[in-house]
């Protein structure tokens, strides 16, 4: 029991020790940090996951009432993916309205059934990531290894234990494909200079192996002037998966339509 005391308190006083270092990072360490979020995502999808969800939406502005915010709650308790394919429940409330989904996610393609009834709907994945970027870890680990800037690991705790954290910033190019807000030309830089992004991710202690994911978004939808907030997060744990297949049959919609 001594030495796993001993050992705590060496992790601990570790990680206060970077609490007094300068805020500036070099490079080089970023990147090593980067590399090694970078290889607990991959090992995470290839080798297999559960995991637990939660997303916050929120959207203002635009088709939305002015003074009012349409907000949406969405949880899942039983996800499990495995290469760049996940299968999940999607338990969505808005008001005092609650409705079931089932969903699968592929590379590229978002399949959605309403709970109860026996038709899919399938939409472009890309343009539904604000529903679950968390669940992206394709394009999570693409954020980190392209990422304007990455923390030095600080010491927290999930639910599984002690895990080490960091602070991503996305680049521009990311900061768009986790809001699934498509800009060009001036609406870029428009979008650009009022958008916020960071992905927290945690890693475990011990192992290093991938344990939670956060999200936070800020953007408007130059097109729309709709102004969404998104705060999705995942716990994830190791599990057998099996292959993850899509339905055999599904209508495709317009994103818009999907939860329809």
């Amino acid at each position: 029991m001594r030495g796993l005391a001993a050992a705590l308190c060496a992790v601990v006083l570790a990680a206060l020790a970077g609490c007094g270092a300068p805020s500036t990072r070099s490079q080089a360490d970023q990147d090593k940090d980067g590399k090694a979020i970078a290889a607990a995502i991959r090992a995470a999808d290839s080798t297999g996951i559960a995991f637990t969800m939660d997303e916050s939406l929120a959207l203002t502005g635009g088709a939305v009432p002015s003074g009012q915010a349409l907000t949406v709650h969405a949880t899942s308790q039983d996800g499990v993916l495995k290469d760049g394919f996940a299968r999940l429940s999607y338990h969505v409330t808005s008001g005092r309205t609650g409705l079931y989904y089932d969903m699968v996610l592929t590379d590229t393609q978002l399949y959605v059934k309403r709970r109860g009834t026996s038709d899919w709907r399938m939409t472009p994945l890309s343009a539904t990531t604000s529903f679950f970027p968390a669940l992206r870890l394709d394009l999570v680990r693409e954020t980190v290894l392209l990422a304007s800037s990455i923390s030095a690991s600080s010491l927290t705790h999930v639910s599984a234990g002690f895990a080490h954290k960091y602070v991503v910033k996305p680049a521009p190019d990311q900061l768009e494909q986790l809001q699934a807000i498509v800009v060009e030309g001036s609406s870029e830089t428009a979008f650009l200079k009022g958008a916020s992004a960071e992905l927290d991710v945690y890693t475990s202690i011990p192992g290093d192996n991938l344990a939670r994911v956060e999200a936070h978004l800020t953007g408007m939808d130059p097109a729309a002037g709709t102004k969404q907030k998104v705060d999705n997060s995942m716990d994830v744990r190791s599990a057998r998966v099996g292959t993850i297949k899509p339905p055999d049959s599904a209508a495709p919609v317009a994103p818009e339509q999907i939860f329809n």
